[in-house]
């Protein structure tokens, strides 16, 4: 892995800044509550984070499923450690480069949870996995094409590379529409000399339905078909005997409907969950998804819920009509895909902790400038400093290649590296 170093021209960091570790970040003194911190930053909530790692290890145990948290969410090697040290099987990853990233930074277990099409990363794949006879990248087909180019690539490896056979639903993304189409790439794959089946792979996150009940009615029909496609590559003896077989889906939308339903099968075979949002939570889509788990799970409601560990604070330039206020982020620094960012707290430097921020809304995102509606008696100023909760974490990270770790106090305690390309 290349050195972790940076300096001020990383967004977020203060310009004077020299070229620095990013591990003596945390020692340098910062805080939010102070003036030593640029108009922009995005920050994580350290105990926020350890809140949400517990969590997930709870929900595992509960429903005896393992996790492959899905890298794309932060690209930061740092989290990717933490998320190991919690017994993560491995990472999962959507492109080559997202696997380049963390098998240089030495996470050498990747479910690659697409398909792989174009020579030069086929190539790169074949030669990670010549690269370390131990290490895993277990990509997805859903084509006898597909099965064909994967096969002729991997007869470098000196070993047969597992895939997963990928099912999908009409309308949807990738993957196999039907049990039939399913099985005979399945067998596909069970007859190539350089692959072998290991498993069955699903992504059940978009499906869309007007209504929540009848969204997580078709999720279920679509979890039924996954099982019944494995199912049948058990009854024709297609994975390869003495290797517990995945089953893997799960997002963080629905990883308990997942969970449940993955378990009713032969225990035979392995449960993989994929979610990755998890380990930040957010103020939006994420939010709304755990309240319905809760409502339908009540063993795993009493686990309680996750904390929003990613915010963005943002300083205040200006205040030019009563009740609008102008602040340093905007769409370059904060996704709004899934909504507008939710104002959460103030601060006025040198003045004390954090307070909530009364009646304030979002009202519309520049590439820059965030407008903020508030009363025209609110208390805020040029230089005080905003906090925004976020919803779809994957969509604001990629917008920061450092994060800063503040601990309960605002302080910077940490920096956490991305690397989005």
């Amino acid at each position: 892995m290349r050195p972790e170093l940076v300096d001020g021209s990383f967004k977020g960091l203060p310009p004077l800044l020299p070229l620095t570790p990013v591990g003596a970040i945390g020692r340098l003194g910062w805080s939010l509550l102070d003036d030593s911190l640029p108009g922009a930053v995005a920050v994580l909530r350290v105990d926020a984070l350890a809140h949400n790692r517990a969590w997930m290890r709870s929900f595992l145990a509960n429903t005896g499923a393992l996790l492959a948290p899905h890298a794309k969410t932060t690209m930061s090697p740092a989290l990717f450690a933490l998320q190991v040290q919690d017994g993560a099987w491995g990472l999962t990853v959507a492109t080559v480069h997202q696997a380049k990233v963390a098998w240089d930074a030495g996470f050498h277990r990747l479910l690659l949870a697409n398909e792989l099409v174009t020579g030069p990363e086929l190539e790169w794949v074949a030669a990670a996995l010549r690269s370390d006879p131990a290490g895993e990248i277990v990509p997805l087909v859903d084509s006898l094409d597909g099965v064909a180019r994967l096969a002729a690539a991997m007869a470098t490896v000196g070993r047969p590379v597992p895939a997963l056979v990928e099912v999908g639903y009409l309308g949807g993304r990738a993957g196999c529409r039907t049990h039939a189409d399913a099985l005979a790439v399945a067998r596909a794959v069970a007859a190539a000399p350089s692959l072998t089946l290991r498993g069955i792979e699903a992504y059940e996150g978009l499906v869309a339905e007007p209504t929540a009940e009848a969204r997580e009615a078709r999720v279920a029909a679509f979890l039924d078909l996954v099982c019944a496609v494995a199912e049948g590559c058990a009854a024709e003896a297609l994975f390869p005997p003495g290797v517990s077989p995945l089953l893997t889906a799960g997002g963080t939308s629905f990883p308990d409907l997942v969970a449940r339903r993955f378990a009713l099968l032969n225990p035979a075979f392995t449960p993989l969950l994929r979610s990755g949002c998890y380990l930040t939570g957010d103020h939006g889509i994420y939010a709304a998804a755990l309240d319905r788990l809760h409502a339908r799970d009540p063993a795993l409601a009493a686990l309680g819920g996750l904390v929003p560990a990613l915010e963005v604070w943002a300083t205040v330039l200006s205040r030019p009509e009563p009740g609008r206020v102008i602040l340093a982020a905007g769409k370059r620094d904060i996704g709004i895909d899934a909504g507008l960012p939710v104002p959460l707290r103030w601060a006025r430097p040198h003045e004390g902790l954090p307070a909530a921020i009364a009646g304030a809304t979002v009202g519309a995102l520049n590439d820059q400038h965030t407008h903020l509606v508030v009363p025209a008696d609110s208390p805020l100023r040029v230089g005080d400093r905003v906090a925004f909760g976020i919803t779809h974490p994957c969509t604001t990270f990629d917008r920061w290649s450092v994060l800063l770790g503040v601990d309960a106090g605002w302080r910077v305690v940490s920096a956490f590296r991305t690397y989005f390309g």
